[in-house]
C-alpha cells in the first residue's frame, strides 16, 4: 500500500482506500480475489478500480459485478495498470492489490490500514504470503519462504 496523500494534522481513523488491481484475462482468479476485498470488515469508504489490458475472456463481465470503475490500460503490463488506477483513485490510501492475490482474512485490509495513524509512515507491505493449494510450486515456494513469486 502507498499513501496517495499526506494525512491532516490528526489521522482519521478510517482513511479512504482505493483498491487499484491491474487485469488482462485474469477470468480464473479474479473472483476469488474481488469477493476477498468485498468481504473485508473495513469501516471505511473502499473504492475499487480495475486497469484491464484488453481482456479477451470474462474479466471484464467479472468486475462489473464488483465495481464501476474500470478503465482500460493500453500499455497492458501491471505496472501500466497500476498507474493508470491511480490516476483515477480518490482515496486517501491506495492498495495495489493484483489479479490473483487473495486477501487471506477479513481484517486485513484494516490491519494494513493501522500503521498509517503514524504521520511518519508512508508505505506498507504483508510480512507473509498465502497461497492456494492448486498454486504451481514456485508460488508456494516463495509463499512459505515469505517472498512474493517473482514469476
Amino acid at each position: 500500500m502507498v499513501s496517495k496523500t499526506i494525512m491532516q494534522e490528526t489521522p482519521q481513523s478510517n482513511p479512504s482506500i482505493s483498491i487499484i488491481t491491474p487485469t488482462y484475462n485474469s477470468a480464473k482468479t479474479l473472483t476469488t480475489c474481488l469477493a476477498s476485498i468485498k468481504n473485508q470488515d473495513y469501516q471505511g469508504e473502499i473504492e475499487i478500480i480495475i486497469a484491464d489490458g484488453g481482456s479477451t475472456d470474462s474479466t471484464l463481465e467479472i468486475a462489473r459485478q464488483y465495481t464501476n470503475k474500470i478503465y482500460p490500460n493500453p500499455l497492458k503490463t501491471g505496472e501500466a495498470g497500476k498507474a493508470v488506477g491511480l490516476k483515477h483513485s480518490k482515496g486517501e490510501i491506495i492498495a495495489l492489490i493484483d489479479s490473483d492475490n487473495i486477501l487471506p482474512s477479513k481484517d486485513w485490509l484494516s490491519r494494513m490500514v493501522e500503521p498509517f495513524q503514524d504521520r511518519e509512515i508512508a508505505g506498507t507491505e504483508p510480512l507473509y504470503y498465502t497461497y492456494r493449494g492448486e498454486d504451481g510450486y514456485s508460488t508456494r515456494y516463495c509463499a512459505m519462504v515469505g517472498m512474493n513469486d517473482p514469476l
